[in-house]
């Protein structure tokens, strides 16, 4: 019994010495982590787009990319004249579809540094002013790093910019792809398009253009518009518009506006406008810019038309009111965004003389109703702003009911009427306010104007 005893004190011994011995061993080093490869969505090297075919300004754009590890750098960019079109003074009246819309002389480019140098050796008029614009667009990419979705057509040089990007566009999908063939484009990008009116007219109809491109031109379009009781009246079959005979009904004047564009080469500035048809070809005119930059640049099929047109509009009071001012109003429209330049008022003792100018008034106003032109000036832009550029759902300033009052109907008219058809030469006259305003309203305006 002794000896089985001693062998197990022995044992565990034996045991508890292995125990410790493990527990001083050193805990294995962990392995290493797999080295992670990167991924990226485009493939390096250079990849170079251009066009087949010339612009309106007789110059074929180009583009080469370089891609590293993601990075995107513009090799060159830029145009050269189509040589292979007859030179300007050999060109003949004939058909204008059959060549690109001549200017009849270059511009100053929209680099205002370009616009100040000759043209470089070797560069024609034509190249200089588009590589001028050219740099204006890069530099517009910069600006918005890259994407494509965020940059805005540069002033003057519109249908280079929307080249540019379809240029990107096809550079970065052939990247992707890894495939380093140069690619030479068509005038629009293949597909089905179709832009339509942001809402149906007073008369109760909403135009709408369909069109095809195929190997980059048009094959067909469609102008014409939907019925808001029944869509599937169309404006070109309604009895009650097209009385037998007529020469000036929409059956006639719709498709004949299509017809001037093919026509005319594709070039809004030189569409005819057929008899009765004024007011649809401004709606054509406004279907189609936004449709054509979309073809051009390679964007999407299906467009909105925005509610305005792009423009500087002005409008002011028709009369001078009692205290000697006519208030008036400067508004700049781009991609739908109201912002107003101008908000002032002329005298009718010196028109020279603006009431923002006029020291002595303001601080009258200021002690009699808590505000002056300027600070209600710039209240009444806050107050469009807020309520997202529509005057009706916009603000009164405190102390200014009258010259808000006037801010709304000169906005809300330029808004309603020159902004809709793009009509930017004639500065628009608007009655005054109706004179039946509510005690509260009468009394604040009554303030106001003795302070004005």
């Amino acid at each position: 019994m002794k000896k089985v005893v001693s062998l197990l004190l022995v044992s565990a011994l034996l045991i508890g010495a292995l125990s410790a011995c493990k527990r001083n061993e050193p805990e294995p080093e962990p392995a290493p982590p797999e080295p992670v490869t990167p991924t990226y969505d485009y493939q390096d090297g250079e990849y170079t787009v251009s066009y087949a075919v010339p612009a309106l300004d007789r110059t074929l754009d180009y583009l080469t990319i370089s891609v590293k590890n993601d990075e995107i750098t513009i090799v060159e960019a830029g145009c050269k004249e189509d040589v292979s079109l007859p030179a300007p003074s050999e060109e003949t009246s004939g058909d204008a579809a059959s060549a690109p819309t001549e200017p009849a002389a270059p511009s100053e480019p929209a680099s205002s540094d370009a616009s100040s140098e000759a043209a470089p050796a070797g560069e024609s008029e034509y190249e200089a002013k588009a590589n001028a614009q050219m740099k204006d667009i890069v530099a517009e990419y910069e600006a918005v790093e890259g994407d494509l979705e965020r940059m805005e057509p540069v002033e003057g040089a519109e249908e280079h910019t929307y080249r540019f990007m379809r240029m990107m566009r096809t550079a970065l999908k052939f990247a992707k792809a890894g495939d380093h063939t140069p690619v030479e484009l068509g005038k629009y990008e293949d597909g089905s398009y179709e832009a339509v009116m942001p809402s149906f007219s007073a008369s109760g109809w909403k135009d709408y253009v369909r069109l095809t491109v195929k190997d980059g031109l048009i094959t067909d379009i469609d102008f014409n518009a939907q019925k808001e009781s029944d869509p599937s009246v169309l404006i070109t079959d309604d009895p009650d518009l097209n009385k037998e005979g007529a020469t000036d009904s929409p059956s006639v004047y719709y498709p004949a506006i299509a017809k001037a564009f093919t026509d005319s080469n594709e070039n809004l500035d030189s569409l005819s406008v057929p008899t009765g048809g004024a007011a649809a070809a401004k709606s054509f005119q406004k279907l189609m810019k936004p449709l054509l930059a979309s073809m051009i640049s390679g964007g999407g099929t299906q467009i909105t038309a925005p509610r305005y047109v792009d423009g500087t509009y002005k409008a002011q009071m028709k009369e001078f009111d009692e205290h000697g001012w006519k208030d008036y109003v400067v508004v700049q429209i781009r991609s739908d965004k109201v912002s107003v330049k101008e908000f002032d008022a002329v005298s009718k003792a010196d028109e020279n003389k603006l009431k923002s100018q006029d020291a002595e008034m303001a601080a009258q106003m200021e002690e009699k109703t808590g505000t002056s032109p300027e600070a209600y000036t710039k209240e009444l832009r806050s107050n469009l702003d807020a309520a997202g550029g529509d005057p009706v759902e916009m603000d009164t300033v405190a102390g200014a009911t009258v010259s808000s009052n006037n801010f709304r109907l000169l906005v809300g008219q330029i808004l309603a009427t020159a902004a809709v058809n793009g009509d930017t030469e004639k500065t628009l006259e608007v009655e005054s306010f109706p004179a039946d305003l509510g005690p509260a309203e009468e009394e604040a305006a009554s303030a106001s104007q003795d302070a004005a």
